[in-house]
Parts: C-alpha cells; structure tokens; sequence
C-alpha cells in the first residue's frame, strides 16, 4: 500500500514569524513512520511550514492523509486548511495533533464536535504522538487509504467524533517512547534542510517529560513525569550537522522542560562549547532552564560560555498560590547563591511569574518581583494566566474551584489571509480572581511594562547602578517611576496611555465578541495600529521608538527619588551616565542608527565604573579633564541586527521577536575613547 501524507506544522507569516522554529513536530513524525512501516507501507511524505506552500500543494495534487499540528498559536489557522483539503477532495483523510486538546473527555467531544473536517484526533501520551500515528496509517493501509476504515474498531491514541451520533469516540492508551532514538533524526534525514537557508531557527528536543506537575502547564500532566531522552551521540551528531551548515548568529532552540538539571546535559554543554570555539555557533540558546538542581544548570551555563540565560520560573512566591498549582519552587536563598554566581561569571538569569494565578493578590504578587530583584534578576516577565487546553486550570472544576474572570484576545501577531478568508487566532486568559482584581491587573501590568521598558537584563543597567549606590533599589526606582507618569515627556506618556487603552480594548467576554471585533478591525491589526502582544509592543516602543524620551524619563526619575529621600548626589554624575546611554544605546532606524558614529563629552569614565562592577563609586572614575567620547556599531553586531530585521521586521511586533534572541547589551555600540583637542581637530 502506497500513502501520499501531508504533514503540516503551520505558522502564520502575514505580520511576522507566529512560530520561529524549524517544524521539529511534524518532521518527527515522519522518520518515525518511514523507520516503523518499512517494507509494510509505502510512505510520500512532504512537510510544510508556510500556509501558502500548503495551499499550493493542496491545489496541485490531494494527498491520502493530511496531518495539521494543533497549538495555541495556529489552531484557527489548523482548523480552516481541515476544511480546504476537504473541499478539494472530500475523501483526504485529516488528522490533528497537540498539545492545544482538552484533558476532560466531555470538553474534548465539545472540542472535536466543532471540527466537523477533522476526521481524528492524534492524542496519544502526553501528546507524544509517533506511535499514535503509525497507529492510524497502519488501519489506514488496511482500510485502503478509505476514512471508513477508522471507525473500523478501536485505534491506540486515536480519538474521533461521531458527528452523526454526537458521540465522542476515545482511542485508549499508547505506550510513551522511553529511547527517544526510535525516532530517527529528521536532521540527518535531510527533511531539516529546505530551512537552513531561511530566518527559522532550528530546534531539537534532547529530552521529553517533566517531573513537575504545574497545574496551569500542559506539560504537567502526570503521564509525562518521567523523563526519557536522546543517547548522547545523536544529540552530538543533530548539532554537528547543524553546526557545519548555519550562519553564527543563528539561535539555536531546545524543546526541553528543564534543560542543564540533568547529568547529560553536563557532557552536551561541553560539545557545545567545543562547537562554539570551532565554528563560532551557537552564540544564544533559548530554552526553559531547570528548577532545581542549580548548582549543575551553573555548571552547564559556565561550559557553555554565556549563550545561555538561566531562567527561573518560580511564577509565584506566594506559598498558598504555589499548593494551589501544584508547584515546588526553588527557595529564595538558594536563588540569590545562584545569582551570586552568576554574576561572578559575568552571566545572567530571570525570573518568570504569572499575573492571577488561583490565590495570588497584588501585594503577593508585587513581594515577588521586588524578591527577585533583590536577589539579582535581570529580567522578570509577568506573563499572563492563559488557560490552555490540556493544562489542569482549564478544567471545568477547576475554573469553578478557584472563580477564574476570564477575557478573550486575540493572539499576538498570529492573523493571517491564505486562500481568501481572514484567520484569527483567539486565546482565553484570566484577568481577575477574588483576590485579584481587575484594577490590580491593570496596575500591575502598567508596572511591568515600565520595569520590561528600563530592566529587561540590565539595558539601563548603569542608571539602576547610580540609584542602588545612593539608596533606591531597582523595584523601589520602578514604583517612583510608575508615580511619576504623569510627568514624563509626552512621547513616553502616549505610550503608556496606548498601553492602556489597548489592554481594555483587546479582552472581551467570549470567544465570538472577539472574533466579530478581530474581524472589523481586520486592517487595523495587519497594520499594527491593533492588537499583537501589547506588553512586547509598547516595551518595544519604549526602548526603541522613544528612547530619548524614556532615558529623560529616567533621569528625572532617579532625581525625584533622591531628593525625595533628602539623599545628596552629583548632578553631574548622573548627567555623565544617561550621556552615556544616549550615546550607545541603538534605536530606530537601525539601518541609520547602526551606521552612526556618535560623539559627546564627559568628565567620568562610565564605561569603566560598569566594567568593574558598579563596586565603587562613581565619583571615583572622574577623568582630570572632560574627554570626547565616540561610539560606532561592530561591523558583526550591525550584520547580526541588520539580518534579524530583514527576517522580522523593524516595526513593534517583529522587534519583540528577534529581541528575544539577543542579549539587551548587543544592542548598543562600542565605545572609542578620545581625547578633546584630537576629536575637534577631526
């Protein structure tokens, strides 16, 4: 028996990249089916990323199966390529799989009931869905490629919906993958290669499962507490073929839970470090660190010579929130020996808490961000409460239970128009409890944006170091600020003020009240006037679109606080420092700003107060005579940002993207050191 698959992990691309990695998901699928049925079936697989390549593929030629991966980010856009394949030709079998899919049986048969082209539904173990697959493509085979075939008996990790009855039809339990070597490598296959030479990134997956059971995660479910892993040697091999073939400044993404917790991870740091002195890649990782064992992820980090960050994702330090999500986090104290470390090693490490989870107030939640500040986090993000299918708090008791207010947005970014019809991606997130209300929501989410805009891993590190000398502490100097509002320079305030306006605008009731919106409003969310993910956009405008007003703000912030306090400080000090940044600091445009060389004059060696440390003051590194200072862009570093436009884009939404995979100092230029009498003669 001869299958012609189509297996399609979809992004959408009309704005920006929805989904910036390599298809790892689908590519999987396929090694594992082609090494499982051979010589049984024959298999023609072709794998797509872009919704166009889909649209013309489907129009040239129908496969037998069409198979669409299910995420929070591409499940409108999954649910209407369902119905165009069937439209073409009624008798392709499609298939999807996920994440995205309720765990309660009565949601998943209300989930399935409204996709009446989806013919099954891949769930297999804790959405591992290789062995599931190769479940339906064997009584495929046997049924002769005919749909009918599938409800011939039950199929392992196989549900449908039988829309003429109304009933659910569940597919029972399949055995996890414990040798994730089973799956033959989609690198050394050859599939991974059409996307070598685009702006995706490549993503691998060393290990699959977490021991953790969070209940807002969908990774947390207790069929995937046990962790089974790649051998050594084939990740080794995936990295080396990766290595030989990208550009350097190419991130490199790891699908793991808990990267560098485990002793594997140990070896593998040290061949990336190897990698790293042979062939300059890879120069960031973006992965999820462990959350515990920190000693070992220090280790890894140290190896891997500064690519990666260390996040710490406590999402609450309130201890009644933590029993509420079934969460055990790493104690305070051992954080702050962490970040101790760090620092020494000249490494950084955030900190990662969720807005309304079940039990968490205001106050709680505010305690946390000023703990992790104190304890040396660069970056915190305050992501918001979405209540994700297959996650536990998207359950019908639990929504009950804990008295979840929820709204619906659109998805940041992830709308789209490829074969006529406007596609928008909508999720549920909660924006108040009993204990947290809406306003304390908005407040806070203000807060974060001003703390994203001038802490996000230390790009305004020098002023927070000038305020800590003299007193005020970074969460302390973020409050003053978000007083002061009112009297920031106008282009600063009018992005705080959008912020606002948009964080009420976007979020309604229910799911239809959002789309009819998304739908009005289409034009504007193509141009980006509306709608994305508001957090990124306005930080983004902050530190990119008005960054002189902001450095203003800064400046006048830092004096209000001081004098406030009665606490003396040298005007000319801290003038010398915000020169400084407004002198180093890129912005919009960057195809100009990255040219520019910029000069000015200081009396204080600022660059060489922050090299050592910020450990004596200021006042220290006074020069005997004003200098003139020039600052340019590294040739490496404007290619580097230059290519991460031309793949993103330099408007709001694409910069909080590729802004994600790089560090905040490779953002600015190198300083050039002269003296006054040399640059007015030049």
């Amino acid at each position: 028996m001869r299958l012609r698959l189509y297996l399609a992990d979809l992004g959408h691309n009309l704005l920006t990249l929805s989904s910036d990695v390599y298809p790892l998901g689908v590519a999987n699928l396929a090694t594992y089916a082609q090494a499982q049925l051979a010589g049984r079936v024959e298999l023609e697989i072709s794998i797509f990323r872009e919704p166009q390549d889909l649209k013309r593929a489907l129009d040239d030629l129908a496969p037998d199966l069409l198979g669409l991966s299910n995420y929070a980010w591409n499940e409108e856009l999954s649910h209407h390529f369902a119905g165009y394949a069937k439209a073409r030709e009624r008798r392709t079998v499609v298939v999807m799989g996920g994440p995205n899919y309720p765990l309660v049986d009565s949601v998943r048969g209300e989930f399935l009931s409204a996709l009446p082209k989806v013919d099954a539904y891949i769930d297999g173990p804790t959405y591992e869905g290789e062995r599931a697959f190769v479940n339906l493509l064997e009584r495929l085979a046997q049924s002769k490629g005919r749909v009918e075939g599938l409800r011939d008996g039950q199929i392992p990790g196989v549900d449908w919906f039988d829309h003429a009855r109304g009933v659910f039809h569940r597919g029972g339990e399949v055995e996890r993958i414990r040798d994730l070597d089973e799956i033959p490598s989609p690198y050394l296959a050859g599939l991974m290669e059409p996307y070598l030479r685009t702006g995706y990134y490549p993503l691998m997956q060393i290990s699959r499962g977490c021991p953790f059971t969070c209940a807002f995660c969908n990774s947390g479910v207790r069929s995937n507490s046990r962790v089974f892993a790649h051998s050594i040697d084939n990740v080794k091999a995936d990295l080396a073929y990766l290595a030989e073939r990208v550009k350097p400044e190419i991130t490199l993404c790891l699908a793991d839970d808990n990267f560098g917790m485990y002793e594997r991870d140990v070896e593998l740091a040290d061949y990336i470090g190897w990698l790293q002195t042979s062939y300059g890649w890879p120069r960031y990782i973006r992965t999820t660190t462990g959350k515990n064992k920190g000693e070992r992820i220090i280790q890894v980090m140290r190896k891997i010579k500064g690519a990666l960050p260390m996040t710490a994702a406590v999402q609450s330090m309130n201890p009644v929130v933590l029993k509420n999500i079934k969460r055990d986090n790493i104690k305070l104290e051992t954080y702050r020996e962490i970040q101790r470390e760090l620092e020494s090693q000249g490494m950084q490490s955030y900190g990662e808490l969720i807005l309304c989870l079940p039990g968490e107030s205001k106050h709680s939640f505010l305690k946390a961000v000023e703990d992790l500040l104190d304890a040396g986090a660069k970056r915190i993000s305050a992501h918001q409460l979405m209540l994700l299918h297959g996650a536990e708090l998207a359950n019908p008791e639990e929504r009950a239970k804990f008295g979840f207010d929820t709204r619906f947005r659109v998805v940041a970014r992830n709308i789209g128009d490829y074969t006529g019809t406007p596609l928008i991606e909508v999720e549920e997130m909660v924006v108040a409890t009993p204990d947290f209300s809406f306003e304390d929501y908005l407040e806070t989410r203000v807060f974060h944006l001003l703390l994203t805009i001038f802490h996000y891993e230390g790009n305004y590190d020098e002023p927070f170091a000038f305020a800590r000398a003299h007193g005020v502490k970074p969460f302390d100097l973020v409050r003053h600020m978000q007083s002061l509002l009112a009297r920031a320079p106008q282009g600063f305030t009018q992005v705080i003020a959008e912020f606002l306006e948009e964080s009420r605008q976007e979020i309604f009731r229910t799911r239809e009240e959002c789309l009819a919106w998304a739908r009005e409003h289409y034009a504007q969310l193509v141009e980006g006037t509306l709608g994305g993910n508001l957090l990124s956009k306005y930080s983004m405008l902050g530190r990119f679109f008005v960054t002189q007003d902001a450095l203003e703000f800064l400046r006048l912030s830092i004096e209000s606080a001081l004098r406030q306090r009665g606490t003396q400080y040298g005007e000319d000090e801290l003038a010398a420092v915000i020169d400084h940044l407004r002198g180093v600091v890129l912005h919009v445009p960057f195809a100009a700003t990255t040219a520019e060389i910029r000069r000015w004059s200081t009396q204080f060696d600022v660059e060489r107060w922050a090299e050592q440390g910020y450990a004596r003051p200021l006042a220290d590194f006074r020069l005997p005579e004003r200098v003139s200072v020039s600052a340019e862009c590294a040739p490496e570093t404007k290619a580097l940002i230059l290519t991460k436009v031309g793949t993103f884009g330099e408007h709001a939404s694409g910069l909080g993207k590729f802004t994600r995979t790089l560090f905040a100092r490779d953002l600015r230029r190198r300083l050039v050191r002269e003296r006054a009498a040399d640059a007015a003669s030049a």
